[in-house]
């Protein structure tokens, strides 16, 4: 929205990759009651992305778009209308709306499109191509990486599991290509770093969001404990502990504890003798761990 979905101080929460915004301007009101204006139109799909100049040469176009207008303006779902407004592009769906916009940003799914290759390569039961430890697939000197491939190697760490993000496929694309590299200089391969902790960072209803190992007991069964620490409005810290070690985290708000809980994972400290102490919140553990 022109008049203030995006504004330079409040980073979106979405799966788009980290830079998708490189050197864009992009400006706005800053109350907060804005900032998260969002309206969702289902099913539909992008019939056509239109300049002005195509938009009010195509008869019935213009008359569409201010139709579209009003009624989000009857549902209050626009900030301000004006007949005379002009937007750089213009979106026309298939449920026969238009609406105006700064720009488009096209984020597809996660789903592996990947039906055209079964006879290729061997596909997992989620349809991902299965790539063995160095990327390869079952085919010679074909690799996958990212939502495409779904991964089939012995466990590297008990704290690692794949999920489908931008930011871990970016990972898998650094890590195929020099899984490639030094496969064509007849070099062994050596597992990245990466691997050894899931570690994702985003942003819900406002709120820092940090997930970490299996942060949900992934794949634990029953045999694991969970410490939480709940301050309403403030922050969520849950804590998953196998053996007396932490596994995973989930940390919801400003908690500063990201770097010391990622951390305690990797080093699997024994945190027995520390019991539900550990989240206490009179014990500044970030010093104490440091």
């Amino acid at each position: 929205n022109k008049k203030g979905l995006v504004t330079t101080n409040s980073p979106l929460g979405s799966a788009l990759g980290p830079d998708w915004s490189s050197g864009l301007h992009m400006s706005g009101v800053t109350e907060d009651k804005y900032l998260r204006h969002v309206h969702v139109e289902y099913l539909c799909e992008c019939e056509a992305i239109m300049s002005p100049d195509e938009l009010h040469s195509v008869p019935g176009l213009l008359e569409t778009y201010f139709s579209t207008q009003k009624t989000q303006d009857e549902r209050g779902l626009k900030i301000e209308t004006s007949g005379s407004e002009s937007w750089p592009l213009y979106v026309k769906l298939s449920n026969n709306k238009i609406y105006g916009c700064d720009l488009v940003i096209s984020a597809t799914g996660v789903v592996p499109n990947t039906q055209n290759l079964k006879d290729l390569v061997k596909l997992s039961e989620d349809g991902g191509i299965l790539v063995d430890s160095e990327m390869r697939s079952s085919c010679p000197d074909i690799y996958a990486a990212g939502d495409v491939c779904t991964v089939e190697w012995p466990q590297v760490s008990r704290t690692w599991l794949q999920m489908r993000l931008w930011s871990q496929a970016r990972q898998m694309g650094v890590y195929t290509a020099k899984c490639m590299t030094s496969h064509t200089a007849g070099e062994p391969v050596s597992i990245d770093f990466c691997f050894e902790l899931f570690a994702h960072v985003t942003k819900f209803f406002g709120y820092k969001v940090v997930l970490l190992g299996r942060y949900n007991s992934q794949d634990l069964g029953n045999d694991y404990q969970v410490l939480l620490r709940v301050t309403e409005g403030v922050e969520y810290v849950k804590v998953v502990l196998q053996d007396g070690r932490m596994i995973g985290a989930i940390l919801i708000g400003e908690t500063d504890l990201e770097e010391t809980f990622e951390n305690l994972i990797l080093n699997q400290m024994d945190l027995t003798p520390y019991g539900e102490s550990l989240l206490d919140p009179n014990i500044d553990i970030e010093d104490y761990f440091d």
